[in-house]
Protein backbone atom coordinates (compact mmCIF):
# COMPACT_ATOMS: atom_id res chain seq x y z
CA UNK A 1 0.00 0.00 0.00
CA UNK A 2 1.30 3.36 0.03
CA UNK A 3 2.03 1.56 3.28
CA UNK A 4 5.52 2.17 1.84
CA UNK A 5 5.23 5.73 1.85
CA UNK A 6 3.84 6.24 5.06
CA UNK A 7 6.67 3.97 6.87
CA UNK A 8 9.24 6.61 4.87
CA UNK A 9 7.89 9.39 4.26
CA UNK A 10 5.41 10.01 7.00
CA UNK A 11 7.21 8.25 10.17
CA UNK A 12 6.27 10.59 12.54
CA UNK A 13 4.31 11.11 16.37
CA UNK A 14 4.87 9.19 19.18
CA UNK A 15 3.46 7.65 20.63
CA UNK A 16 -14.82 -17.14 17.87
CA UNK A 17 -15.32 -19.69 19.43
CA UNK A 18 -14.62 -21.19 22.23
CA UNK A 19 -16.80 -24.96 22.88
CA UNK A 20 -17.51 -26.73 19.54
CA UNK A 21 -20.18 -29.29 19.18
CA UNK A 22 -19.46 -31.64 15.79
CA UNK A 23 -22.29 -29.13 14.39
CA UNK A 24 -22.11 -25.86 15.20
CA UNK A 25 -20.54 -23.10 17.33
CA UNK A 26 -21.26 -22.69 20.79
CA UNK A 27 -20.58 -19.49 22.31
CA UNK A 28 -20.32 -19.55 25.96
CA UNK A 29 -20.31 -16.43 28.56
CA UNK A 30 -17.01 -16.96 28.86
CA UNK A 31 -15.58 -17.28 25.38
CA UNK A 32 -14.20 -14.42 23.69
CA UNK A 33 -14.86 -14.97 19.49
CA UNK A 34 -14.04 -12.94 16.08
CA UNK A 35 -17.62 -12.69 14.52
CA UNK A 36 -18.15 -12.90 10.65
CA UNK A 37 -18.21 -9.72 9.50
CA UNK A 38 -22.12 -10.04 8.08
CA UNK A 39 -23.09 -10.19 11.85
CA UNK A 40 -24.59 -7.34 13.39
CA UNK A 41 -22.45 -4.85 14.59
CA UNK A 42 -22.44 -1.85 16.78
CA UNK A 43 -20.66 0.69 14.84
CA UNK A 44 -18.01 0.53 11.59
CA UNK A 45 -14.29 2.31 12.59
CA UNK A 46 -12.80 4.61 10.30
CA UNK A 47 -9.30 7.33 10.60
CA UNK A 48 -9.46 10.69 9.20
CA UNK A 49 -6.97 11.08 5.99
CA UNK A 50 -3.37 12.57 7.31
CA UNK A 51 -2.33 13.40 3.71
CA UNK A 52 -3.04 12.37 -0.13
CA UNK A 53 -0.72 9.24 -1.68
CA UNK A 54 -0.78 11.14 -5.16
CA UNK A 55 -2.16 14.59 -6.66
CA UNK A 56 -5.64 14.27 -7.71
CA UNK A 57 -6.65 11.37 -5.45
CA UNK A 58 -8.79 12.19 -2.37
CA UNK A 59 -9.12 9.82 0.11
CA UNK A 60 -11.03 12.56 2.27
CA UNK A 61 -13.89 12.28 0.06
CA UNK A 62 -13.64 8.21 -0.23
CA UNK A 63 -13.71 8.60 3.54
CA UNK A 64 -16.77 11.06 3.39
CA UNK A 65 -18.53 9.18 0.91
CA UNK A 66 -18.26 6.15 3.05
CA UNK A 67 -19.66 8.51 6.28
CA UNK A 68 -22.28 9.26 4.36
CA UNK A 69 -23.27 6.09 3.07
CA UNK A 70 -23.36 4.21 5.95
CA UNK A 71 -25.78 7.34 7.97
CA UNK A 72 -28.77 5.70 7.93
CA UNK A 73 -27.57 2.09 8.64
CA UNK A 74 -25.02 2.08 11.78
CA UNK A 75 -22.92 4.29 14.02
CA UNK A 76 -19.07 4.97 13.00
CA UNK A 77 -16.21 5.67 15.13
CA UNK A 78 -14.52 8.22 13.56
CA UNK A 79 -10.51 8.51 14.66
CA UNK A 80 -8.86 11.78 14.68
CA UNK A 81 -5.64 12.86 16.29
CA UNK A 82 -6.51 15.67 18.35
CA UNK A 83 -8.74 18.33 19.37
CA UNK A 84 -7.75 20.58 15.86
CA UNK A 85 -8.12 17.85 13.54
CA UNK A 86 -11.56 17.37 15.35
CA UNK A 87 -12.88 20.74 14.71
CA UNK A 88 -11.74 20.63 10.94
CA UNK A 89 -13.86 17.51 10.02
CA UNK A 90 -16.46 19.01 11.93
CA UNK A 91 -16.48 22.31 9.13
CA UNK A 92 -15.87 19.57 6.35
CA UNK A 93 -18.96 18.14 7.92
CA UNK A 94 -21.39 21.09 7.81
CA UNK A 95 -19.79 22.60 4.41
CA UNK A 96 -20.76 19.90 2.45
CA UNK A 97 -24.09 19.12 4.56
CA UNK A 98 -22.78 15.03 5.18
CA UNK A 99 -25.20 14.00 7.86
CA UNK A 100 -22.95 13.09 10.88
CA UNK A 101 -25.05 12.34 14.21
CA UNK A 102 -24.27 8.85 13.54
CA UNK A 103 -20.99 9.89 14.09
CA UNK A 104 -18.79 9.65 17.21
CA UNK A 105 -15.25 10.87 17.38
CA UNK A 106 -12.32 9.09 19.21
CA UNK A 107 -8.80 10.76 19.66
CA UNK A 108 -6.44 8.27 19.01
CA UNK A 109 -3.12 9.72 17.60
CA UNK A 110 -2.03 8.44 14.54
CA UNK A 111 -0.48 8.97 11.42
CA UNK A 112 -2.03 6.52 8.69
CA UNK A 113 -5.68 4.96 8.08
CA UNK A 114 -5.18 1.65 7.69
CA UNK A 115 -7.53 0.53 11.15
CA UNK A 116 -8.31 -3.03 9.40
CA UNK A 117 -4.53 -4.31 9.96
CA UNK A 118 -2.99 -1.98 12.75
CA UNK A 119 -6.27 -0.82 14.54
CA UNK A 120 -8.43 -2.33 16.85
CA UNK A 121 -9.62 -6.29 16.37
CA UNK A 122 -12.72 -6.89 18.53
CA UNK A 123 -13.65 -10.03 20.38
CA UNK A 124 -16.99 -10.80 21.81
CA UNK A 125 -18.55 -12.94 24.15
CA UNK A 126 -21.94 -13.97 25.52
CA UNK A 127 -21.85 -11.90 28.41
CA UNK A 128 -22.27 -8.93 25.94
CA UNK A 129 -18.22 -8.07 26.90
CA UNK A 130 -15.72 -6.71 24.42
CA UNK A 131 -11.68 -7.55 24.34
CA UNK A 132 -9.04 -6.60 21.81
CA UNK A 133 -7.08 -8.75 20.27
CA UNK A 134 -3.16 -6.99 19.51
CA UNK A 135 -1.37 -8.37 17.18
CA UNK A 136 2.32 -7.87 16.26
CA UNK A 137 3.22 -5.06 13.64
CA UNK A 138 6.23 -4.38 10.95
CA UNK A 139 4.57 -2.18 8.62
CA UNK A 140 3.65 -5.18 5.98
CA UNK A 141 6.79 -6.61 5.78
CA UNK A 142 8.94 -3.07 4.69
CA UNK A 143 10.16 -2.07 7.94
CA UNK A 144 10.97 -3.14 11.55
CA UNK A 145 9.44 -3.50 14.61
CA UNK A 146 11.31 -0.74 16.14
CA UNK A 147 10.98 1.99 13.53
CA UNK A 148 8.59 5.12 14.74
CA UNK A 149 6.65 4.51 12.24
CA UNK A 150 5.63 0.72 13.04
CA UNK A 151 5.55 1.35 16.85
CA UNK A 152 3.15 4.45 16.59
CA UNK A 153 1.00 2.61 14.37
CA UNK A 154 1.24 -0.83 16.55
CA UNK A 155 -0.12 1.01 19.69
CA UNK A 156 -2.84 2.21 17.46
CA UNK A 157 -5.68 -1.21 19.33
CA UNK A 158 -4.38 -0.78 22.54
CA UNK A 159 -5.50 3.25 22.55
CA UNK A 160 -8.49 2.63 21.61
CA UNK A 161 -8.97 -0.09 24.18
CA UNK A 162 -8.27 2.10 26.80
CA UNK A 163 -10.23 4.76 25.32
CA UNK A 164 -13.36 2.26 26.06
CA UNK A 165 -12.39 0.24 28.47
CA UNK A 166 -11.74 -2.82 26.97
CA UNK A 167 -9.47 -5.11 28.07
CA UNK A 168 -6.50 -6.76 25.78
CA UNK A 169 -5.34 -10.28 24.61
CA UNK A 170 -1.54 -9.80 23.13
CA UNK A 171 0.04 -12.04 20.48
CA UNK A 172 3.25 -11.96 19.43
CA UNK A 173 2.56 -12.87 15.92
CA UNK A 174 2.99 -10.54 13.37
CA UNK A 175 -0.67 -9.83 11.19
CA UNK A 176 -2.65 -7.68 9.57
CA UNK A 177 -6.47 -8.09 9.95
CA UNK A 178 -6.72 -7.62 5.91
CA UNK A 179 -5.26 -11.38 5.65
CA UNK A 180 -7.47 -13.10 7.85
CA UNK A 181 -11.45 -14.16 6.57
CA UNK A 182 -13.86 -15.77 9.29
CA UNK A 183 -16.98 -17.66 8.71
CA UNK A 184 -18.00 -17.13 11.85
CA UNK A 185 -18.29 -20.60 13.02
CA UNK A 186 -14.90 -21.64 13.61
CA UNK A 187 -13.45 -21.30 10.08
CA UNK A 188 -10.81 -18.77 8.93
CA UNK A 189 -8.83 -18.20 6.14
CA UNK A 190 -5.57 -16.69 5.49
CA UNK A 191 -2.99 -16.08 2.55
CA UNK A 192 0.19 -18.45 3.18
CA UNK A 193 2.58 -16.65 1.71
CA UNK A 194 1.64 -13.24 3.70
CA UNK A 195 2.07 -15.11 7.27
CA UNK A 196 4.96 -16.79 6.35
CA UNK A 197 6.82 -13.50 4.97
CA UNK A 198 5.48 -12.07 8.52
CA UNK A 199 6.72 -14.24 10.83
CA UNK A 200 9.83 -16.23 9.22
CA UNK A 201 10.87 -18.26 12.24
CA UNK A 202 7.09 -19.64 12.71
CA UNK A 203 5.84 -23.03 11.43
CA UNK A 204 2.35 -23.11 10.12
CA UNK A 205 1.68 -25.26 13.18
CA UNK A 206 2.86 -22.39 15.10
CA UNK A 207 0.75 -20.20 13.36
CA UNK A 208 -2.24 -21.99 14.06
CA UNK A 209 -2.12 -22.43 17.24
CA UNK A 210 -2.26 -19.03 17.60
CA UNK A 211 -4.83 -18.43 15.57
CA UNK A 212 -6.91 -20.60 17.96
CA UNK A 213 -5.49 -19.12 20.94
CA UNK A 214 -6.94 -15.78 20.42
CA UNK A 215 -9.75 -16.69 17.76
CA UNK A 216 -10.90 -19.89 18.87
CA UNK A 217 -10.96 -21.17 15.59
CA UNK A 218 -11.47 -24.84 14.69
CA UNK A 219 -10.04 -24.81 11.47
CA UNK A 220 -7.38 -23.01 9.12
CA UNK A 221 -7.74 -22.76 5.11
CA UNK A 222 -4.46 -21.71 3.58
CA UNK A 223 -4.54 -20.03 0.48
CA UNK A 224 -1.39 -19.89 -1.19
CA UNK A 225 -1.04 -16.19 -2.93
CA UNK A 226 -2.84 -12.91 -3.67
CA UNK A 227 -3.63 -11.24 -6.86
CA UNK A 228 -0.89 -9.39 -8.81
CA UNK A 229 -1.45 -5.92 -8.02
CA UNK A 230 -0.64 -6.85 -4.37
CA UNK A 231 2.61 -8.50 -4.48
CA UNK A 232 5.50 -6.17 -2.78
CA UNK A 233 6.95 -3.75 -4.15
CA UNK A 234 10.72 -4.66 -3.17
CA UNK A 235 10.11 -8.09 -5.26
CA UNK A 236 10.64 -6.05 -8.61
CA UNK A 237 8.46 -5.03 -11.43
CA UNK A 238 5.61 -6.93 -13.14
CA UNK A 239 5.64 -7.61 -16.54
CA UNK A 240 6.01 -4.27 -18.95
CA UNK A 241 8.04 -2.55 -16.43
CA UNK A 242 4.79 -2.03 -14.27
CA UNK A 243 5.56 -1.21 -10.39
CA UNK A 244 3.23 -2.36 -7.69
CA UNK A 245 2.30 -1.26 -4.09
CA UNK A 246 0.92 -3.79 -1.38
CA UNK A 247 1.04 -6.42 1.60
CA UNK A 248 2.08 -9.40 -0.41
CA UNK A 249 -1.35 -10.78 -0.74
CA UNK A 250 -4.05 -9.64 1.42
CA UNK A 251 -6.77 -12.07 1.58
CA UNK A 252 -9.67 -9.15 1.10
CA UNK A 253 -8.13 -8.49 -2.06
CA UNK A 254 -9.42 -11.99 -3.63
CA UNK A 255 -11.57 -14.03 -1.35
CA UNK A 256 -14.36 -13.15 1.10
CA UNK A 257 -16.79 -14.97 3.22
CA UNK A 258 -20.54 -13.90 2.78
CA UNK A 259 -22.26 -16.68 4.64
CA UNK A 260 -20.90 -19.63 7.25
CA UNK A 261 -20.55 -21.48 3.74
CA UNK A 262 -20.32 -19.25 1.18
CA UNK A 263 -17.13 -17.93 -0.29
CA UNK A 264 -16.55 -15.13 -3.39
CA UNK A 265 -13.08 -15.79 -4.73
CA UNK A 266 -12.10 -13.41 -7.83
CA UNK A 267 -11.47 -15.19 -11.43
CA UNK A 268 -9.96 -14.08 -14.43
CA UNK A 269 -11.12 -15.11 -17.62
CA UNK A 270 -9.46 -16.93 -20.11
CA UNK A 271 -9.25 -13.90 -22.46
CA UNK A 272 -8.10 -11.75 -19.96
CA UNK A 273 -5.19 -14.23 -19.41
CA UNK A 274 -4.70 -14.53 -22.72
CA UNK A 275 -4.62 -10.48 -23.29
CA UNK A 276 -2.43 -9.67 -20.08
CA UNK A 277 0.59 -10.69 -18.91
CA UNK A 278 -0.32 -9.20 -15.51
CA UNK A 279 -3.65 -10.76 -15.67
CA UNK A 280 -2.20 -14.27 -16.42
CA UNK A 281 -0.24 -14.21 -13.13
CA UNK A 282 -3.57 -13.40 -11.11
CA UNK A 283 -5.51 -16.09 -13.19
CA UNK A 284 -2.75 -19.04 -12.36
CA UNK A 285 -2.58 -17.65 -8.41
CA UNK A 286 -6.74 -17.79 -7.86
CA UNK A 287 -7.01 -21.19 -10.06
CA UNK A 288 -4.72 -22.73 -7.64
CA UNK A 289 -6.70 -20.88 -4.71
CA UNK A 290 -10.03 -22.63 -6.12
CA UNK A 291 -8.42 -25.99 -5.95
CA UNK A 292 -7.73 -25.50 -2.27
CA UNK A 293 -11.38 -24.39 -1.96
CA UNK A 294 -13.25 -26.98 -3.98
CA UNK A 295 -11.74 -29.52 -1.64
CA UNK A 296 -11.88 -27.45 1.49
CA UNK A 297 -14.34 -28.25 4.03
CA UNK A 298 -15.45 -25.88 7.33
CA UNK A 299 -15.26 -26.59 10.65
CA UNK A 300 -17.62 -29.47 10.48
CA UNK A 301 -16.27 -30.95 7.53
CA UNK A 302 -19.07 -29.69 5.22
CA UNK A 303 -18.09 -28.32 1.70
CA UNK A 304 -17.90 -24.88 0.90
CA UNK A 305 -20.09 -22.91 -2.05
CA UNK A 306 -17.45 -21.06 -4.10
CA UNK A 307 -18.58 -18.10 -6.11
CA UNK A 308 -16.50 -16.68 -9.03
CA UNK A 309 -16.69 -13.28 -9.11
CA UNK A 310 -15.41 -10.57 -11.68
CA UNK A 311 -11.71 -9.72 -11.59
CA UNK A 312 -10.92 -5.78 -11.97
CA UNK A 313 -10.13 -4.12 -15.34
CA UNK A 314 -6.22 -2.58 -14.74
CA UNK A 315 -6.31 0.54 -14.17
CA UNK A 316 -2.52 2.74 -14.11
CA UNK A 317 -1.27 5.63 -12.86
CA UNK A 318 1.91 7.49 -13.93
CA UNK A 319 4.09 8.98 -11.57
CA UNK A 320 7.53 11.30 -11.72
CA UNK A 321 7.91 13.96 -9.64
CA UNK A 322 6.33 12.55 -6.27
CA UNK A 323 7.64 11.39 -2.52
CA UNK A 324 7.05 8.07 -3.50
CA UNK A 325 8.83 7.73 -6.93
CA UNK A 326 12.24 9.51 -4.93
CA UNK A 327 11.83 6.13 -2.57
CA UNK A 328 11.44 3.94 -4.82
CA UNK A 329 14.35 5.10 -6.37
CA UNK A 330 16.47 4.43 -3.81
CA UNK A 331 15.06 0.96 -2.64
CA UNK A 332 17.04 -2.57 -3.80
CA UNK A 333 15.21 -4.20 -5.84
CA UNK A 334 15.00 -8.30 -5.39
CA UNK A 335 14.85 -8.58 -9.07
CA UNK A 336 17.78 -5.88 -9.67
CA UNK A 337 15.24 -3.01 -10.83
CA UNK A 338 16.96 -0.17 -11.05
CA UNK A 339 15.13 3.41 -11.92
CA UNK A 340 16.83 6.04 -13.62
CA UNK A 341 17.19 9.90 -12.15
CA UNK A 342 14.95 11.25 -14.94
CA UNK A 343 12.60 8.37 -15.56
CA UNK A 344 8.60 8.46 -14.42
CA UNK A 345 7.17 4.79 -13.38
CA UNK A 346 4.30 3.39 -14.25
CA UNK A 347 2.31 1.42 -11.10
CA UNK A 348 -1.03 -0.47 -11.55
CA UNK A 349 -3.83 0.17 -8.61
CA UNK A 350 -4.64 -2.10 -5.98
CA UNK A 351 -8.26 -2.67 -7.77
CA UNK A 352 -10.82 -5.20 -6.34
CA UNK A 353 -14.49 -5.77 -5.99
CA UNK A 354 -13.98 -8.16 -3.04
CA UNK A 355 -12.43 -5.19 -0.97
CA UNK A 356 -16.36 -4.01 -0.30
CA UNK A 357 -17.64 -3.31 3.90
CA UNK A 358 -20.94 -5.09 4.76
CA UNK A 359 -22.41 -4.04 7.66
CA UNK A 360 -26.54 -4.01 9.09
CA UNK A 361 -28.33 -3.37 6.33
CA UNK A 362 -25.89 -2.24 3.60
CA UNK A 363 -22.96 -3.27 1.59
CA UNK A 364 -20.66 -0.68 0.06
CA UNK A 365 -19.10 -2.30 -2.67
CA UNK A 366 -16.06 -0.76 -5.14
CA UNK A 367 -17.16 0.79 -8.74
CA UNK A 368 -14.21 1.65 -11.11
CA UNK A 369 -16.96 2.88 -14.21
CA UNK A 370 -16.85 6.59 -15.44
CA UNK A 371 -16.55 9.16 -17.58
CA UNK A 372 -13.97 8.88 -20.21
CA UNK A 373 -13.41 4.96 -19.57
CA UNK A 374 -14.54 1.69 -21.20
CA UNK A 375 -18.35 0.59 -21.10
CA UNK A 376 -16.20 -2.48 -19.69
CA UNK A 377 -15.13 -0.89 -16.57
CA UNK A 378 -19.30 -0.29 -16.02
CA UNK A 379 -20.06 -3.84 -17.58
CA UNK A 380 -18.01 -4.86 -14.38
CA UNK A 381 -19.55 -3.29 -11.79
CA UNK A 382 -23.12 -4.16 -12.93
CA UNK A 383 -21.96 -7.46 -13.43
CA UNK A 384 -20.37 -7.28 -9.34
CA UNK A 385 -23.47 -5.56 -8.07
CA UNK A 386 -25.76 -8.11 -8.98
CA UNK A 387 -23.69 -10.93 -7.09
CA UNK A 388 -23.69 -8.98 -4.42
CA UNK A 389 -27.62 -8.01 -4.39
CA UNK A 390 -28.20 -12.00 -4.52
CA UNK A 391 -25.70 -13.22 -1.61
CA UNK A 392 -27.04 -10.39 0.15
CA UNK A 393 -30.69 -10.02 -0.43
CA UNK A 394 -31.73 -8.03 2.24
CA UNK A 395 -29.14 -5.34 2.18
CA UNK A 396 -29.00 -2.35 0.55
CA UNK A 397 -25.71 -2.43 -2.30
CA UNK A 398 -24.11 0.71 -2.66
CA UNK A 399 -21.30 1.67 -5.11
CA UNK A 400 -18.32 3.88 -4.35
CA UNK A 401 -15.43 4.64 -6.45
CA UNK A 402 -12.48 3.94 -3.82
CA UNK A 403 -9.49 5.15 -6.13
CA UNK A 404 -7.97 7.68 -3.96
CA UNK A 405 -7.71 4.49 -1.29
CA UNK A 406 -6.76 1.76 -4.38
CA UNK A 407 -3.41 4.46 -5.29
CA UNK A 408 -2.20 3.79 -1.68
CA UNK A 409 -2.38 0.32 -2.33
CA UNK A 410 -5.16 -1.15 -0.40
CA UNK A 411 -9.51 -0.21 -0.50
CA UNK A 412 -12.23 0.01 1.49
CA UNK A 413 -12.00 -2.84 3.85
CA UNK A 414 -8.45 -1.88 4.35
CA UNK A 415 -9.23 2.01 6.15
CA UNK A 416 -12.60 -0.03 7.93
CA UNK A 417 -12.57 -2.11 11.19
CA UNK A 418 -16.15 -3.35 12.19
CA UNK A 419 -17.28 -3.40 15.73
CA UNK A 420 -19.76 -6.43 17.03
CA UNK A 421 -23.03 -5.68 18.74
CA UNK A 422 -22.71 -7.66 22.02
CA UNK A 423 -25.53 -9.42 22.93
CA UNK A 424 -26.64 -11.65 26.25
CA UNK A 425 -27.77 -15.60 26.47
Amino acid sequence: MNKIKTCVVFVVFLGLIGCLSCSQTIITKDTFVYPAEFEEHESIWLAWPTYQYEPGYSNEDVVLKIIESLAPYVSVDLMVRDEAEMEKVQNIFAAKNIPHDHVRFRLIPREDIWIRDMGPIFLKNGRGEIKIADFGFNSWGYDSQTSEYTMQAERVDRLVARALKFPVIRSHMITEGGNREFNGKGTMMATETVEMQRNPDWTKAKLEREYKRIFNVKKVIWLKEGVAEDDFTFKGVLPGKIFVRGTGGHIDEYARFVSPNTILLAEVTPEERDADPIARITYERMERNYTILKTATDQDGLPFEIIRVPYTKAIYETLDDSDHIQFLKNMKFEDGTVIADDESITMILATSYLNFIVTNGVVLIPAYGKEGRSEEFRQKDEDFKQIIEKVFPNRDIIQINPEAVNVGGGGMHCISQQMPATYSE
